[in-house]
């Protein structure tokens, strides 16, 4: 079982589960339509993730790894990760359903598998797709919860 499984969806790992729902609801909101208006539903390319990542504030990443990284010892990339880290390919997979999760899987769009360039240009960050949820190896999910639900659960299921 995988998470694109779950019929609600799910970006535990990939967005800030400390946000405020409207917070978390305006984002993935935003990433889809980024993602709609760059490629527009079929396989992206290189280019067309670093454009949507640049849109959807990569540019604060690029700042950070060049400019406080160093003078902070890294202390500021984790202070980003803690407040601010989310990746600009979690969205809206179903808006119908309000179905959740990676934009860029291979499930959706078909391989090779284009998660490794989730925080492109950016060396230190990206996706851990080697990462298994602990959710997963539980007895399920609930069909009757939503994705935010689903998404605080397997979030902190990997602490």
């Amino acid at each position: 079982m995988e998470c694109q499984s779950f019929r609600q969806g799910c970006c535990g790992c990939c967005v800030n589960m400390r946000w405020a729902p409207e917070r978390l609801t305006d984002y993935l909101a935003a990433n889809t339509r980024a993602a709609e208006a760059v490629w527009g539903g079929g396989r992206p390319r290189w280019r067309d993730l670093a454009r949507v990542h640049l849109v959807r504030g990569g540019w604060r990443d690029h700042l950070l790894a060049v400019w406080l990284v160093p003078l902070t010892f890294g202390v500021s990339a984790w202070l980003w990760r803690r407040r601010y880290g989310s990746c600009c390919f979690a969205g809206y997979l179903d808006r119908a359903t309000g179905r959740v999760g990676c934009l860029i899987h291979p499930a959706r769009v078909g391989g090779p598998d284009l998660r490794c360039h989730a925080f492109p240009l950016v060396p230190t960050l990206g996706c851990n797709r080697a990462l298994r949820c602990a959710m997963l190896d539980t007895v399920g999910v609930s069909p009757d919860v939503g994705w935010l639900e689903v998404s605080r659960a397997g979030s902190a299921s990997l602490r």
